[in-house]
């Protein structure tokens, strides 16, 4: 049996096997990773997501049926600004300061785009999507479309009542097969198709 140091080392190795990334988290089933991918013993990864090239997962929870770009970032350590050093062995030594505060929360079915940063804290609503090369500094509601530095909502993807709609099917709690049958029911229903 393997202590508890023995045994995270031992988990990472076998993630980097299995990945060919650095994932140091539990990570949920039918996740896909692309060479390069680094996530914290801090992040929580959900189920069937996608994280392209170098991806960097810090102290943030992530939904279900996901997708990143290269190079996002999210939720990375945050150093001090308030004390004389932002250096963190001594912030960390002198005032007992944490790099790790409150935790990103991802929902589900979010896309965020190539090279988006993503600060702690900060909360993204189910279906929304952030363009490339935005840094989210504020929360992003629900089916918003968020882009700039700092991201900014320009629009939604749905009227309030189909994203309630959606909202209320919680289709990301199935299972592959099962999504794809209600993600399709809905679009007819919503999208009168």
């Amino acid at each position: 049996m393997l202590a508890g140091d023995e045994m995270s080392v031992y988990n990472r190795l076998v993630n980097f096997i299995k990945y060919r990334s650095n994932i140091a988290c539990k990570v949920g089933k039918g996740n896909k990773f692309r060479p390069g991918v680094f996530m914290t013993s801090a992040a929580e990864i959900g189920n069937n997501n996608y994280f392209c090239d170098r991806v960097m997962v810090g102290n943030a929870r992530i939904g279900n049926y996901c997708s990143f770009g290269p190079d996002v970032k999210i939720a990375q350590s945050q150093h001090s600004v308030d004390y004389i050093t932002t250096y963190q062995k001594i912030s960390k030594r002198n005032i007992n300061y944490s790099l790790l505060k409150d935790k990103a929360e991802i929902g589900n079915d979010v896309w965020l785009g190539a090279n988006v940063v993503v600060m702690q804290g900060v909360k993204i609503g189910n279906g929304a999507v952030i363009g490339a090369n935005a840094v989210v500094t504020k929360d992003i509601p629900p089916y918003a479309i968020a882009v700039g530095v700092p991201a900014k909502v320009v629009k939604y993807r749905f009227d309030e009542s189909q994203a309630e709609k959606i909202q209320a099917s919680r289709w990301w709690e199935n299972d592959f097969e099962v999504a794809c049958k209600e993600v399709d029911f809905l679009y007819k229903e919503i999208c009168n198709k």
